[in-house]
């Protein structure tokens, strides 16, 4: 009751009011998304974009701030997709972050994605051995789908981070603000830059992190 008047006291009634019927609605949401996820414990924030659900694995005690964006693409245009999305257990997003799969897309355990980080297995147009004309407006593009995304457990994306499509990020990784992700990074890395490079690994014998020679 302190607490309320409190809260009353400094915010107002309309502030108050509002947090209240967020808390609310937040915890219908979530009874709903989890019990179509077959979770038991699931905590996601308001202003969500779920789709394709049904092609998502997930373990228990996800947590997502505000603004997730998570979806497994089944069509884009005129093309099909049958894509899949694994998440493993007490994975914490901050807020705004992006996950979108038309072909597979796995994080591990325990991981950690700071605010706005996207992470992604597909592009639009093709870049490399196919290449798409630049004449064609970008949303009429074909989605490339033919590529994966693996972050292993243990794994700390700081905020900012782009995991691109094909990426592969090992086990106990961290990956420095606002870094672009575009191959692999071994597992116990500290890597950074445009695109993501190794900057020090992790010593098991000495317990520290050392700088790459």
């Amino acid at each position: 009751m302190h607490r309320i008047r409190r809260s009353l006291r400094e915010d107002g009634i309309y502030i108050f009011g509002t947090r209240v019927i967020n808390y609310i609605f937040g915890v219908i949401r979530n009874r709903l998304i989890s019990r179509k996820l077959g979770v038991e414990k699931i905590s996601i924030g308001p202003r969500a974009h779920l789709r394709g659900l049904s092609f998502v694995q997930m373990g228990n005690d996800f947590s997502a701030g505000d603004g997730l964006w998570l979806e497994a693409i089944t069509k884009y245009n005129d093309q099909t997709f049958s894509p899949q999305i694994v998440i493993g257990k007490h994975v914490r997003a901050s807020h705004f972050v992006h996950i979108a799969a038309a072909n597979f897309i796995e994080i591990g355990d325990d991981v950690l994605l700071g605010s706005k980080v996207i992470i992604a297995d597909h592009n639009h147009g093709q870049y490399s051995k196919v290449h798409t004309s630049p004449l064609i407006a970008p949303t009429s593009r074909p989605l490339d789908d033919n590529r994966r995304v693996v972050i292993g457990r243990n794994v700390w994306l700081a905020d900012g981070v782009v995991v691109t499509a094909g990426s592969t990020i090992g086990e106990g990784s961290v990956i420095g603000a606002n870094s672009v992700v575009t191959g692999n990074i071994p597992p116990f890395s500290l890597a950074s830059g445009i695109p993501a490079k190794v900057l020090k690994t992790f010593d098991f014998d000495t317990a520290k992190w050392s700088n790459i020679e």
